[in-house]
């Protein structure tokens, strides 16, 4: 998991929003109170070495004044670092108080920024990831208790999806999902679609997933593999059934992740070798949902778009279902979309079949095709490539 770190410091404070939540939780000392603010907060230019995080040039400490402000930045936010890094500037904040002599009123500081925490302390389900390690310590990253913060870690959650797991990207995804719901956080159509589809919400096209997972056995790095990655693949193809299991959906994105991993695939995808879950999951419920009146579903379990119908011929329909039927899904010379998709889901199926037919000769294709005759994928052929890619 890649470390996050906070960007926020008094030199970033730009409209001052934090400083003013800071001057509420706290008494400013004299010499805090009595300083210039711009000089205290912009620093300009100083050495690397008056920085209480040199690293990233963070929380300037070139007056007792800035050294304070910079710790209370830091205290405010310090969860979101690394452990390691909070340590390390923890410790440099600390000699900078000794330094300026101001220990006392640093004390109060961290006393009081405890006490805060302690009561404005969130719950894990309220934090994007949270990190246990085996001696107990935990870690907790990026809060989802505003619609900004929800924002933010979807944002991180795009920027490092290389470096996170899929399994781990799903529980992430879902939370953030979760919390946007609940507080109306608006992440934007492109956001929210990578965010769907990591969170596993949406449906594949079965021969898309299929050709997917082929492409994939035709580079893998070892014969084993290649046949694990083939046996999938075919498995997909002739029980294609978990096209609409989420579940089942889900476990395959994580076995294709690790798979990937193994081949070397990872933050390597083109269009040919596309991310798994952009396949896996590649009509989202919010774009289904959105696209449902754009679409006509027929019996035969084909998905076509609506404006595809208004391709065909009057002629040809009317060839082939009569000219009562013809007359009613057409104006004039043309067929009306509308009225051919209010009909044309309610054909029955082999009349369904002669409609796709007479599409594919228009070169229409279905969008999605939903076969009723799907079957489980076997749990078997699932848990022995998960096993060959550990």
């Amino acid at each position: 998991m890649p470390s996050p770190f906070v960007t926020l410091d008094p030199a970033d404070d730009k409209n001052r929003t934090e400083l003013v939540k800071i001057a509420q939780q706290y008494d400013l000392p004299d010499f805090v109170k009595q300083a210039d603010l711009d000089a205290t907060m912009n620093p300009g230019t100083i050495a690397v070495t008056a920085y209480a995080d040199p690293v990233r040039k963070k929380f300037a400490c070139h007056s007792k004044a800035a050294a304070w402000l910079s710790a209370a930045y830091f205290h405010d936010k310090a969860a979101e670092y690394h452990i390691k890094d909070r340590q390390k500037i923890a410790e440099r904040l600390e000699k900078f108080a000794e330094y300026f002599g101001i220990q006392k009123q640093y004390k109060e500081l961290i006393k009081k920024s405890e006490e805060v925490k302690e009561s404005n302390a969130l719950p894990d389900s309220a934090y994007a990831y949270v990190w246990s390690s085996e001696d107990g310590t935990k870690e907790r990253y990026y809060p989802l208790d505003t619609t900004a913060n929800i924002k933010v870690a979807a944002e991180w959650l795009f920027k490092e999806k290389d470096a996170i797991p899929f399994r781990d990207r799903n529980v992430i995804a879902n939370k953030i999902l979760d919390k946007a719901a609940s507080h109306g956080a608006a992440l934007g159509e492109s956001l929210t679609d990578f965010v769907e589809k990591q969170a596993g919400h949406g449906i594949p096209d079965p021969p898309e997933l299929y050709t997917m997972i082929e492409r994939r056995s035709k580079i893998a790095k070892t014969q084993d593999h290649r046949d694990a990655l083939m046996k999938l693949a075919t498995a997909v193809k002739g029980t294609p059934r978990v096209a609409l299991q989420p579940n089942e959906l889900i476990k395959l994105a994580t076995t294709l992740d690790i798979a990937d991993h193994a081949i070397g695939l990872k933050g390597k995808y083109t269009d040919l070798l596309p991310r798994p879950e952009d396949v896996i999951f590649k009509v989202t419920y919010t774009k289904a949902a959105s696209d449902h009146t754009k679409l006509c579903a027929l019996q035969t379990g084909s998905i076509y778009g609506k404006a595809q119908l208004s391709k065909l011929a009057k002629e040809d329909v009317e060839g082939l279902f009569g000219t009562d039927f013809a007359n009613e899904v057409c104006v004039g010379l043309e067929v009306d979309s509308e009225k051919l998709a209010e009909v044309a889901h309610t054909l029955p199926r082999p009349d369904a079949e002669l409609l796709e037919a007479l599409l594919g000769e228009a070169g229409q294709h279905p969008q999605l095709q939903k076969s009723a005759e799907f079957a489980d994928i076997d749990n078997d052929t699932m848990e022995a490539l998960a096993k060959a890619y550990g």
